[in-house]
């Protein structure tokens, strides 16, 4: 029994180091085990949906009506039936020739003086029962007036005169006309001459509406075509012949009258929606006369103002995507701004959601943005991370495996 003890020490004592170093072979282990990585709890952004549109497009020829600022077209009848367009080619005969003659803003442009032939312009048209304004020779006049008197009075006797001062003769206006139009993506427009009597001047509404947005973007154009008079000395006083330009937020374009073509606007308007502004451009062709046409244009600008809405698509601090670990630690990915939009019609707004897996214990990511589409338009809205996703301490990494063997 004696010898005994000492091999019971020596069995008890290295059963003691066996443990020892078994329990810190356990420890180091479990504190540089990895740990899972956390799923992705997504939110998903409300889906979006406004009315769809009631617009009241006149019964009779061809009309379109779109966004000023983009290639949308809100409502049409014959959107792509090519008509004559009467006296709406003076607008392309004004855009053609600021193109090569450009005039900076403040200035009246180039001034031209008027010759024999320019007065011999009057009794032509005239002739012809073209509107016309008095073009003595010798006299002088800026650009910018003949471009006011094509707009405003609409005058097809300096319309003639600006085209031939700017390339020497109408022929060579025409090519040059035709290079703009294609060059502008409007191939679909012909033009026969300076004024709109020519049957060969004809575009679809889709194509007018896409020559308004470039008038509209061009300072003397858009100016001219918004005046409700012009005075020229020596010249004479012209009202604008637009009916209801000034009217239901009416500002501009052009009016066109022929036999062949009836009664045509290509108009532009501001809407005052929410308290912004929304600008659109419209276009009827081949109505029975102006009044009715003025009337008509009046309902169906009101009729698409109602059609404008204002929709959030996604709330500053809106939760997008929640991660949480068994250990308690959770973070969460959130909407870093408000973000809104005036939009026209129905649309269906639809956000997707693409959060990452993260791994607890490492700096979060960037925190990326999440997309939403939206008719026609796309936008990216910033996020936002809250919270930390710290790892597991010393105390709850020892405990899992316990766990686990002893089934708690």
């Amino acid at each position: 029994m004696t010898r005994r003890r000492p091999l019971l020490r020596s069995v008890a004592i290295a059963a003691l180091v066996a443990l020892g170093a078994s329990t810190l072979g356990y420890s180091a282990f479990a504190a540089l085990a990895p740990v899972p990585a956390a799923e992705p709890h997504v939110q998903a952004l409300p889906e979006l949906v406004t009315p769809a549109p009631e617009v009241s497009i006149p019964g009779y020829g061809a009309a379109a009506i779109g966004a000023a600022d983009r290639r949308q077209v809100f409502a049409s009848r014959g959107l792509d039936e090519v008509r004559p367009i009467a006296s709406i080619t003076k607008v392309i005969t004004a855009l053609v020739v600021l193109d090569a003659h450009p005039v900076e803003e403040g200035s009246s442009g180039a001034t031209i003086t008027l010759t024999q032939a320019d007065s011999d312009l009057v009794a032509r048209y005239r002739a012809l029962n073209g509107t016309t304004a008095p073009a003595p020779a010798g006299a002088t006049i800026t650009q910018r007036e003949v471009i006011e008197l094509m707009m405003v009075a609409s005058a097809n006797n300096y319309a003639e005169t600006l085209a031939t001062w700017a390339f020497g003769s109408v022929a060579d206006y025409l090519t040059a006309a035709r290079a703009w139009l294609d060059a502008h993506d409007l191939a679909s427009i012909s033009v026969g001459d300076t004024t709109g009597f020519s049957l060969l001047n004809r575009a679809s509404p889709r194509a007018l509406l896409d020559l308004g947005r470039l008038a509209l973007a061009d300072p003397v154009v858009a100016a001219a075509a918004a005046l409700p008079a012009v005075t020229v000395p020596g010249i004479g006083t012209y009202e604008n012949r637009n009916l209801i330009l000034g009217v239901d937020g009416v500002t501009g374009l052009k009016t066109g009258t022929l036999i062949e073509a009836g009664a045509c606007l290509l108009f532009s308007a501001r809407e005052v929606i929410d308290g912004e502004e929304v600008d659109v451009v419209g276009v009827v062709l081949a109505g029975p006369d102006h009044p009715t046409v003025a009337d008509d244009v009046r309902t169906l600008l009101a009729s698409a103002r109602d059609d404008f809405h204002e929709i959030t698509i996604a709330t500053e601090g809106q939760l997008v995507a929640r991660y949480e670990t068994e250990w308690g630690a959770s973070a969460s990915l959130h909407v870093a701004e408000t973000v809104a939009d005036l939009v026209w019609g129905e649309v269906r707004a639809i956000g997707v959601v693409r959060a990452p897996q993260l791994q607890p214990g490492v700096p979060l990511p960037d925190p990326g943005s999440v997309t939403v589409r939206y008719g026609d338009r796309r936008v990216s809205i910033p996020l936002e991370w809250r919270g930390a996703l710290d790892g597991p301490d010393l105390a709850w990494r020892l405990a899992q495996p316990l766990e686990v063997v002893w089934g708690e």
